[in-house]
């Protein structure tokens, strides 16, 4: 069995899913357990693959998540995070050293923030066991292609409606990420340039360009941000449907979120284009390896 401690937004909740179904795959269709109760505790967050039309996915009930073996795991991550929250730098050796400890005994930990990039290989043997913990953000292209061909299922009027009226056209996704970005001296805002920029690159390699702006706080980019071209405010809040709803876009200026990311990794339009931005972090030494080399970047 594979039990995942699911954090984050619903982009990440779609990388730790693709890290288990990778996994499964490996241990022949092993059965994928997760765990929600870190969105008890955080506020703006919500569980969203439940939305979507995953059928190997089991929710963990109350008597999994009281066993010994799940209470012990939890602790031990609960630890893993004390410790290495406030130490992030000058640590990273015997960082390693305790992810490979954890690693034998079946506890997989990916990046849980973006100072501790380097991951340790899983084992041979930590696939044998017979039960394996995920815990981590696992934003790495090696799991993601599991979700290329899976169709994401959100029935919606609204949805179904959007699509139909945008069909036809040069429809231009642009996604704002503000929220949790703001003061966030991991990943920072894109700055009005950037967007500025790649709308006017657009312009210029699109003909009846059609831009809906997509954000986690539209009245913050109506108050804040100055389009030189006629836009689109899209009011959508639920954020499964407006992920979908981004996937269908042909062009796509993403900001520095996994969550846009998703919505050009997931549309099926083969001659699409994605501007992005050329560095993902605040730290520009901090490599993001998700990038593709069809992307046009242009500095944030």
């Amino acid at each position: 069995m594979i039990t995942v401690f699911m954090l984050g937004g619903l982009g990440n909740q779609l990388f730790q899913y693709a890290a288990a179904k990778t996994l499964s795959e490996l241990r022949s269709g092993d059965g994928i357990v997760i765990d929600t109760d870190w969105y008890n505790s955080v506020m703006g967050r919500k569980y969203g693959l439940n939305k979507f039309a995953f059928s190997d996915i089991h929710i963990a009930t109350e008597k999994e998540k009281r066993s010994l073996r799940n209470r012990m795991v939890k602790r031990i991550l609960f630890l893993y995070d004390l410790f290495f929250e406030k130490r992030k730098r000058g640590f990273e050796l015997f960082h390693t050293c305790v992810k490979s400890i954890l690693n034998k005994i079946g506890i997989y930990i990916s990046a849980v923030n973006v100072y501790s990039e380097q991951n340790v290989p899983i084992t041979k043997n930590m696939l044998k066991r017979k039960n394996i913990y995920l815990y981590g953000y696992f934003q790495s292209g090696q799991y993601a292609y599991n979700l290329r061909s899976i169709f994401l299922k959100f029935p919606s009027r609204g949805y179904d409606l959007w699509k139909q009226n945008n069909a036809e056209g040069a429809h231009i996704c642009v996604h704002i990420r503000l929220g949790d970005y703001v003061d966030n001296n991991y990943y920072g805002i894109c700055t009005k340039s950037y967007y500025e920029k790649a709308l006017e690159y657009l312009m210029n390699k699109v003909q009846n360009p059609v831009f809906h702006i997509f954000s986690d706080d539209i009245e913050m980019v109506k108050k804040d941000f100055t389009f030189a071209y006629p836009v689109i405010y899209e009011e959508e809040k639920n954020a499964n449907e407006c992920l979908m709803k981004m996937s269908l876009c042909k062009f796509f200026i993403i900001s520095n979120s996994t969550f846009s990311w998703w919505a050009q990794y997931l549309s099926k339009i083969k001659d699409k284009m994605v501007i992005a931005p050329a560095s993902w972090y605040g730290d520009r030494n901090i490599k993001f390896e998700l990038y593709d080399k069809a992307w046009k970047l242009i500095e944030p």
